[in-house]
């Protein structure tokens, strides 16, 4: 099995793009959650100032709440979509149908406190056809969800259903995302004699909630999960998971990035105490929900990740992000900023998504536009000091320095070289081309998924 991490943070080797110039500020933020636009062109970071301001790594809040775009093809945040909705962003989930306007649909999930109560606000977003605004923002359920503080959100696969866990005790709620006005939710229930603090984190798999144990100590325990049957909830069931044939179990760990594809839990990095500090490990690992046995994969992370992310998405494409502590060329020496890996061949590891087999290849990174004024520069080697320089100013004063060339030893980094001709797209300038083409494939769950048309290859998210 070949799994590849290609490291998709800045154009290695390249100059930075002139947005870069306006939007690098965001390359700093601390983000809570990210998605994939429905045509794999642009990454919808979810971004709480709050948040990001009591991280205490990345200085102050860089602006409003709402969705930040990153442009997977420029390799630089490109846009910022300001969203109203009361409470603290925490979660974004994609669904595979786009929404009536023709852009990405998402559900978004916040949090607010009202007299000493905690609850959860659960809303659709439907994007403008350009993916570069919002057409529509409406609430999913009549009103919000009044939790006892701790609560797990995850989206299923086989059903267009967002599902909320959440304490005390144990109580779960099923949220239709397809329903064109608010509605109760689905169903609600508790299961008895259970607590949500008990286990390290849930997700929804082949219609069962599989929960992640936890030892005493908060390390994800990776001996056994525990099953929920969403269509018979009575009662919890326990399994115990066996290791690689070769590579044993998974150390166990804490801070790791998890995601569920279709019968199998992915689990990427995190750290270990090793009682004079921490160790961030670099390690990919799958879990198999039809036999509960653990996979190593053959391959790690380029650069250890402070408390990673995993994010799967439709398309195929699995991302891998967080925090980093090094910094890029202008970066201030100090605090961090983020690093975004994109793994293909990780969902195949035990079973493919049941939406589809297609997973398209990367794009590869454009040229700039000559008249921009901004030629490629010289490669900077990676063991030299960066330059000083104010990294995303507003104006856009003087010259950003360039990228370093990326260190073949780091990772199997395959695209860095790549190169088209000039791109037209300006985000000034309405955006990306509306004459993409794409289609549409009609899934068992009744949902429309969109799948872009396949490029020719120029080479081989607690949720």
């Amino acid at each position: 099995m070949q799994v590849n991490s290609e490291d998709i943070t800045v154009a290695w080797g390249q100059a930075p793009h002139p947005l870069d110039s306006q939007y690098g500020k965001w390359r700093m933020a601390v983000f809570q959650d990210v998605q994939e636009s429905i045509d794999g062109s642009k990454l919808y970071f979810l971004y709480d100032p709050q948040a990001d301001e009591q991280s205490g790594t990345s200085g102050q809040r860089k602006g409003y709440p709402g969705l930040i775009i990153f442009d997977t093809n420029f390799k630089c945040f490109a846009g910022e979509i300001p969203v109203h909705s009361p409470g603290k962003m925490k979660f974004l989930f994609a669904l595979k149908c786009p929404s009536p306007q023709g852009g990405s649909a998402f559900v978004l999930v916040t949090e607010e406190e009202v007299y000493g109560q905690i609850r959860l606000n659960v809303s659709r977003i439907d994007l403008a056809q350009d993916g570069l605004s919002i057409a529509n923002v409406r609430p999913l359920i009549p009103q919000a969800l009044t939790i006892g503080g701790e609560y797990i959100c995850s989206m299923r696969e086989d059903l267009p259903e967002i599902v909320v866990m959440a304490n005390p005790g144990l109580q779960i709620w099923r949220i239709n995302c397809m329903a064109e006005s608010s509605q109760p939710p689905v169903a609600q229930f508790t299961v008895p004699g259970a607590d949500l603090n008990h286990f390290y984190d849930g997700f929804l798999n082949n219609g069962n909630i599989v929960f992640l144990s936890a030892t005493p100590d908060g390390h994800f325990d990776n001996t056994r999960v525990h099953l929920l049957n969403l269509n018979s909830p009575q009662h919890i069931t326990s399994q115990n998971c066996s290791g690689d044939p070769q590579r044993g179990m998974p150390i166990p760990r804490k801070q790791c990035g998890f995601d569920s594809v279709t019968n199998a839990i992915l689990m990427a990095g995190g750290e270990v105490d090793r009682g004079s500090g921490f160790e961030r490990l670099l390690d990919y690992w799958v879990l198999n929900t039809q036999t509960f046995q653990w996979l190593q994969i053959p391959s790690q992370m380029p650069c250890p990740l402070i408390e990673p992310r995993l994010t799967a998405c439709h398309s195929g494409n699995i991302y891998v992000w967080g925090d980093f502590d090094q910094p890029l060329p202008g970066m201030p020496p100090n605090g961090t900023h983020l690093r975004i890996l994109r793994v293909s061949g990780l969902e195949k590891a035990s079973h493919p998504p049941a939406y589809s087999t297609y997973n398209p290849a990367p794009p590869a990174y454009p040229s700039l536009d000559e008249k921009s004024g901004n030629p490629p520069y010289p490669s900077n080697p990676s063991n030299q000091p960066y330059p000083s320089n104010n990294y995303g100013n507003q104006g856009g004063q003087g010259q950003a320095p360039p990228y370093p060339s990326y260190n073949p030893n780091q990772s199997n980094y395959g695209n860095a070289g790549n190169q088209q001709g000039p791109s037209q797209d300006q985000y000034g300038n309405a955006g990306y081309d509306a004459n993409q083409q794409g289609g549409y494939t009609q899934t068992s769950d009744g949902q429309n998924a969109y799948y872009p048309t396949q490029k020719k290859k120029k080479s081989c998210s607690i949720q």
